[in-house]
């Protein structure tokens, strides 16, 4: 549900489809696996209500999830994550959760924090001895080994990151040394804003010393960005060079910066981080969680008080406007020849009006259920491990999708025609084109044979406006987009251009639908010709079920519009939900249902790929090229 008067706008026109498509005369190879896992998420020992093991259980057994980083909040929590909270009132009564300091009583280390009238426990402690123990120990049940400990951190002067340091972490040896979580402890401890614990973590063995304490007051943005959150990810640059990740989460939801406080990211950050942390801060979590609440992804004009806008105010198909409007601060980004990747997550907590044990949901959804973050599956030998996961995410081959809209199964990659000896590029890499040859791409993605996970059969209300029946559970692909913009190189810090964060370049190359791509059983393949190639450039692709020009959805080339914002959009426009079957709880205005909540989400998905750079041969080396060099380099030294 969207306002037309925010939709969109491209860099440029449209190309037609036939321009850049050619006839496929030979079988396609096979496409390439990933495995859909999700690294956002929380358990009591934050603020969520399902405990580890159902959290993990719930992710894995019922959603098929093959990898999770259990990543609660940094800080502290008075709540013991191991028992079901599912009303998120502690010991209240009947199934509800545990504090740390009831019979039998937990340890709790550190300087002493209160929350709830309870002893809270910090999360450094948790992670290291609750959380990753309960992973390893569910890795042995399960004998699922793709488990790990992260954190989801508050940033000194900005809002969340999603951080793993794999480290030690070795669940896969669940029958010998499991290794431990002290990576991701002492990074919590050290740079997390809300841990105010000075300790060093000695009642733990640790001696954790120079913890930098918080700024306050005017300027303290600025100062925490400067003096905490680009030296923690120099840190992990220093210490996890390539077993850890740092991902901005939701990155508009608390708005622009405020350089006197702690909320939002602009796109100087996300080049400060990048400068920092080459091969660790090397993208963001621009399609939020919390993808069934009323205000999508909960982004809304005063989320974090006043003046604050969610960059946009609401989503754009459920993505934040940095990943959704095309020539914006993701193209930018790009543009400079970044390694900047596209993630989701799912950041569940719990179902809002509904129990963690329902299906219906006004709030989250489970790891899995709705957004999947897919990553290249390990050659056959080697060996299932966390590790595996951060080399994904590392990599840039990866990609996202909504409602399990596509599979697994994909091959997106790039050749050039008539010169085998360039050889081929996949997502994350760079093809190095002699000038003036064909550049051609090819995206092959391969749709369900079995119904979603959504628990609604009642037909799509935004496309039933539009005279198409389909179900919620059994969405069909229907529009998918080539997106092309200009690399010109890295911007240096200072300079005038460091907070632009726009790419006027970037347009649609290629559109596909049911008329020009090519079916074969459930394959679509694409084919897009780049003739003559002067520039150096990449190409990012996203997919939806929804065509162009459905109403308040998308506009006429196919754009998301944007998502709707109960508090701000009280004249709509707005999609009803007329089915007979359309539940209880959607939002009613003039005393007609609209589709909102979890139905507005099922009926709204995308997908989106991360890029395959193209560099003329002769102009100067992409920065993801040096970046991916020094990833190359540092494995050669065999440091960790």
């Amino acid at each position: 549900m969207k306002n037309a008067a925010h939709q969109l706008i491209t860099g440029a026109s449209i190309l037609a489809a036939a321009a850049g498509a050619m006839s496929i005369s030979s079988t396609p190879s096979a496409a390439e696996s990933y495995m859909a896992g999700d690294f956002h998420n929380h358990t009591p020992c934050s603020d969520g209500r399902s405990s580890v093991e159902t959290l993990v259980k719930k992710s894995i057994e019922t959603y098929g999830l093959e990898w999770l980083g259990a990543a609660d909040h940094g800080g502290s929590s008075p709540r013991d994550c191991r028992v079901d909270d599912p009303e998120g009132n502690g010991s209240a009564g009947g199934s509800a959760g545990k504090f740390w300091d009831e019979a039998p009583a937990t340890v709790v280390k550190g300087d002493v924090a209160t929350s709830s009238g309870h002893r809270s426990m910090w999360r450094w402690q948790s992670a290291e001895e609750i959380i990753y123990p309960e992973l390893v120990r569910l890795a042995r049940e399960m004998q699922q080994p793709m488990l790990y400990a992260g954190v989801e951190t508050n940033v000194p002067g900005h809002e969340h990151v999603s951080m793993a340091a794999i480290g030690n972490q070795r669940p896969q040896n669940y029958k010998g040394d499991t290794g431990d979580a002290k990576g991701v402890a002492e990074f919590e401890y050290r740079f997390d804003r809300s841990d105010t614990d000075f300790s060093k973590g000695a009642e733990a063995g640790h001696n954790w010393t120079d913890k930098v304490p918080n700024a306050t007051g005017t300027g303290s943005g600025t100062i925490n960005h400067n003096q905490k959150a680009v030296p923690s990810v120099r840190w992990l640059q220093d210490k996890y060079p390539l077993d850890s990740y740092y991902v901005p989460a939701h990155t508009e939801r608390a708005g622009v910066f405020n350089p006197n406080g702690n909320n939002g990211f602009n796109v100087e950050h996300f080049r400060d981080f990048n400068n920092a942390g080459p091969t660790v801060a090397v993208g963001f979590e621009t399609q939020p969680g919390h993808q069934a609440s009323n205000n999508r992804g909960e982004y809304r004009a005063g989320f974090c008080g006043t003046g604050c806008d969610s960059v946009g105010v609401t989503t754009f198909g459920g993505t934040g406007i940095y990943g959704a409007k095309i020539g914006g601060v993701w193209d930018a980004m790009l543009g400079e020849g970044r390694n900047w990747y596209f993630y989701a997550s799912s950041d569940w907590h719990n179902r809002g009006a509904f129990s963690i044990y329902e299906t219906s949901t006004t709030a989250d959804f489970y790891p899995g259920e709705y957004q999947k973050l897919f990553v290249p599956r390990p050659a056959q030998g080697e060996t299932l491990r966390p590790q595996v996961v951060v080399n994904g995410v590392r990599s840039g081959n990866s990609f996202s999708t909504m409602g399990d809209l596509i599979t697994g199964e994909l091959t997106y990659k790039a050749e050039v025609v008539g010169y085998a000896a360039a050889g081929t590029a996949k997502m994350g890499q760079t093809l190095v084109v002699p000038r003036g040859r064909t550049v051609r791409l090819t995206l092959e993605v391969n749709l369900p044979t079995e119904n979603n996970h959504s628990p609604y059969s009642f037909n799509n209300p935004s496309l039933a406006q539009i005279g198409i029946q389909e179900p919620l559970n059994k969405p069909t692909l229907r529009h998918v987009d080539f997106i092309r913009g200009n690399v010109t190189g890295p911007i240096a810090a200072g300079s005038a251009n460091y907070t632009n964060g726009t790419n006027p370049s970037a347009s649609v190359l290629a559109t596909f639908n049911q008329g020009n791509w090519q079916v074969s059983g459930n394959k679509r393949t694409m084919v897009v010709n780049i003739p003559s190639v002067q520039t150096s450039q990449y190409i990012r692709v996203r997919g939806s079920n929804l065509p162009p020009g459905t109403p308040a959805e998308t506009d006429a080339r196919g754009n998301p519009l944007n998502d709707w914002d109960p508090e701000n959009s009280a004249q709509g426009p707005f999609v009803p939900c007329l089915d007979a079957a359309c539940p209880p709880h959607m939002e009613v205005r003039n005393g007609q249902k609209l589709s909102s909540y979890d139905v507005a989400a099922w009926a709204d998905l995308w997908f989106y790929t991360n890029p395959i750079f193209i560099r003329v041969a002769g102009q100067p080396e992409l920065l993801v090229e040096s970046n991916n060099a020094m990833a190359t380099r540092l494995a050669g030294t065999n440091r960790r």
